[in-house]
């Protein structure tokens, strides 16, 4: 693992190690111990490397949606089942063996459900969406200090990444958001200035009904924002460019939206 991928890994590989804190040592454990997921996964990781123009094609339309696209670089590597994307400033790691699955992936080996959370929803896997919302992070200033910024910080990608792909996108918190809108718009509002996030962001293990909700509310959100715009190229360079760690400006940013009445 050290000598035949590590040492001929990329950047983004080693910077992925990095931030997720893994060695060939973990990537041999995780390997040997979910054999049945890797061999179900495999398939769809090689499906990447056919689709590079395609994705470079979408990113060229980003940059036609935001003219101010920053460059950033993307890399597709096999970790250690840690995360599915990180985007680390002009850096898009995204760890192919999560990013790819989808309902036929087995994840029944893994001791919790939240692989099975994640994939089971989809019936099949569109990298698309997944590097337009990493790229559109990677324009963005950092992350919110609370739960209303950091939701806004997450739907804002997806809000930008269907403009770029001028569909909308089906992703399972965002169909269950639309289903069930009005209930989570009054249970969000009761707890969008706190710091906690665990009931709307990154609680797919946790939750008993629907993970990452909070990134529908964001979504949601950054849409009303964009409906409301007089000047629609404006509005997409003010939800990119929002700093959602400033309290202040993202409750004027939720005011101008006029999502809450």
């Amino acid at each position: 693992m050290q000598s035949l991928y590590i040492d001929k890994g990329t950047a983004g590989l080693r910077e992925f190690m990095q931030l997720r804190n893994f060695d060939a040592k973990r990537l041999v454990t995780v390997i040997d111990s979910y054999p049945l997921f890797w061999k179900s996964i495999r398939s769809s990781t090689l499906t990447i490397p056919p689709q590079i123009p395609t994705i470079e094609t979408y990113l060229d339309k980003l940059k036609n949606v935001y003219p101010d696209t920053k460059p950033a670089n993307v890399y597709f590597t096999i970790s250690a089942v840690r995360a599915a994307g990180v985007t680390q400033d002009s850096v898009i790691l995204i760890a192919a063996e999560i990013a790819m699955g989808d309902q036929h992936t087995v994840a029944s080996e893994f001791p919790d459900k939240r692989l099975a959370n994640f994939f089971k929803p989809k019936a099949t896997v569109d990298i698309i969406p997944i590097i337009i919302h990493e790229y559109v992070h990677a324009q963005q200033k950092g992350e919110g200090k609370n739960l209303l910024g950091q939701c806004i910080y997450e739907g804002a990608c997806d809000f930008i990444t269907e403009l770029v792909l001028n569909k909308p996108l089906n992703q399972s918190y965002l169909v269950y958001g639309r289903e069930n809108e009005q209930e989570l718009k009054a249970q969000f509002k009761k707890e969008m200035f706190s710091e906690d996030l665990s009931n709307w962001l990154y609680n797919g293990t946790t939750t008993k009904t629907m993970g990452d909700l909070g990134y529908f509310m964001g979504y949601t959100i950054c849409k009303s924002y964009y409906r409301n715009a007089k000047n629609k190229q404006q509005a997409i360079q003010q939800i990119i460019r929002l700093n959602y760690a400033d309290a202040a400006e993202v409750k004027k940013f939720l005011d101008d939206s006029k999502f809450y009445n």
